[in-house]
């Protein structure tokens, strides 16, 4: 009677912990990655970085300001009475060899790094958005699967130690089951405070708070593009491969400013001088007739060119810097040209394998496990096993599902990195 109940009790374990998965998400991952990128302090100061590039571009194109000097030269403080001059002069520089265009180009790739930069920032977040999801989602299962456990686990103890109380069952298999709930609490324990940690480090990422809720979802991975298709993807899209290339043609722009920089500007001026000087011991008669000193007042007008003496060796380093620049920006970029198709199939073969192993897991492992301890509750029915060997078998079944569900994060993950390095989501 008693090995009848408890083969009753661990043949319940089975259903459970095959359709634990099944759920149906409300939402998908990809909504929250636009949850997460909208709202991601972040990536919202990065953001930033775009609308800086652009006050760079409009300020590379303001001119030179004109200059306008009011002057005036009066003896009058220092006792010298008559000698007085005033006047104002006004100077324009005028930019040669097309520095205003040059700069405005060189400030214009700021802006094609600035959104580079946002976009790589974006997919970062993504992927670990993704990756966080992933981590939520393995933690809960493996608490639905450690509570199903532990349920059942503790029905069996009951009723084992009323049949214990009775006499019919030894309590070597009490003590047996004990230690089995024992274990099993301590494992959904663990399990609960890594969700814990995973759904906090996933509202960080969204940006979302602590009572915000948070919907059951699971990535669906796959593409119909071919592994080549995905490596010309990812040289169109990556992020890294665009800011390297927008440097490399700023560092050639800035090249071409620094030499047009060697260059003289052109300053022209004018200036208006109204002028009053007084002859000492100098009289004559003025038109009333009386007399009175003599005085000089004269109008000037000035103007000239000013066009300081300069050659290229004044801007030789900025020349070189740039230089540097640029080819540091060159060798960059032709090393992700190379390097990104390597790391989109290793990323790919890698993503292949985890859904390899997770069908195997399946298919190979899992349900044969379920097979073999529904064979094992049968022997142990007819009295050809001891409880032990049930337990034993229990406890290869649980451990072939969290490996199952550690495959299936491994798998969602791997082909979270596939996106992350083509540049973005896939068709």
């Amino acid at each position: 009677m008693t090995r009848i109940r408890v083969f009753a009790l661990c043949a319940l374990l089975s259903p459970p912990l095959c359709s634990w998965a099944q759920q149906t998400p409300p939402v998908t991952v990809e909504d929250y990655v636009r949850i997460g990128l909208a709202s991601n302090r972040e990536l919202l100061a990065v953001r930033e970085r775009l609308t800086e590039a652009r006050g760079s571009v409009r300020q590379a194109g303001v001119r030179p300001a004109p200059t306008v000097t009011a002057r005036g030269t009066t003896g009058r403080p220092l006792g010298t009475v008559g000698e007085e001059q005033y006047g104002a002069d006004f100077s324009q520089t005028v930019e040669t060899s097309g520095k205003r265009s040059k700069r405005i180009e060189v400030a214009t790739f700021e802006i094609a790094q600035a959104d580079a930069e946002l976009q790589q920032r974006s997919s970062e977040i993504a992927f670990q958005i993704r990756g966080a999801f992933a981590d939520r989602l393995a933690e809960r299962q493996k608490v639905k699967l450690f509570d199903d456990l532990l349920r059942l686990n503790q029905e069996a103890l009951r009723l084992t130690e009323a049949r214990v109380g009775e006499g019919d069952t030894a309590r070597l298999d009490e003590n047996l089951l004990r230690v089995e709930v024992n274990r099993t609490l301590v494992q959904r324990r663990g399990a609960q405070a890594r969700l814990v940690v995973a759904e906090a480090n996933l509202r960080k990422l969204l940006g979302l708070g602590a009572d915000a809720p948070l919907s059951e979802v699971k990535a669906v991975p796959g593409s119909t593009l071919s592994l080549d298709e995905l490596k010309q993807a990812a040289i169109q899209r990556r992020a890294d491969l665009a800011l390297a290339r927008a440097s490399e043609g700023q560092g050639m722009a800035s090249i071409s400013l620094a030499r047009a920089n060697g260059r003289p500007d052109v300053t022209f001026n004018a200036g208006y001088t109204k002028q009053n000087s007084q002859f000492d011991d100098l009289y004559g008669q003025s038109a009333n007739g009386t007399i009175a000193p003599l005085r000089d007042k004269d109008d000037l007008l000035t103007f000239g060119v000013s066009i300081p003496l300069r050659s290229s060796r004044s801007v030789r380093g900025d020349v070189e810097a740039a230089t540097a620049r640029g080819n540091a920006a060159r060798l960059r970029r032709e090393y992700l040209e190379k390097t990104i198709p390597i790391e989109v199939d290793s990323s790919y073969r890698q993503w292949q394998a985890n859904l390899q192993s997770v069908d195997l897991l399946r298919s190979g492992v899992v349900d044969l496990s379920t097979q073999n301890l529904q064979v094992v509750q049968e022997a142990y029915r007819l009295g050809q096993l001891r409880l032990l060997d049930v337990i034993n078998e229990q406890r290869r079944m649980v451990d072939n599902r969290l490996a199952l569900i550690d495959g299936e994060m491994d798998e969602a993950k791997s082909w979270a990195d596939v996106e992350r390095v083509i540049g973005g989501n896939l068709p």
